[in-house]
């Protein structure tokens, strides 16, 4: 593996999506509980800085998040 980490990530059009609709739908309650709405990138920084402590290596050898 490289040392050095990309400083971009790319998402494919799916997880556009994917984050998208899940940015509207989180920003509907924050909005409803008179909090700011969140910016879908950092949505996309929140779901990966929590998300890195639950990923693990499945039986199969696919990589999963557990809960």
């Amino acid at each position: 593996m490289s040392a050095k980490m990309a400083d971009m990530l790319r998402f494919n059009t799916k997880e556009k999506e994917l984050l998208r609709n899940k940015a509207v739908e989180l920003n509907k309650k924050l909005i409803s509980k008179k909090c700011e709405p969140i910016k879908d990138t950092e949505l996309a920084h929140i779901i990966l800085e929590q998300a890195i402590e639950l990923a693990e290596i499945s039986e199969s050898g696919k990589v999963i998040i557990i809960k």
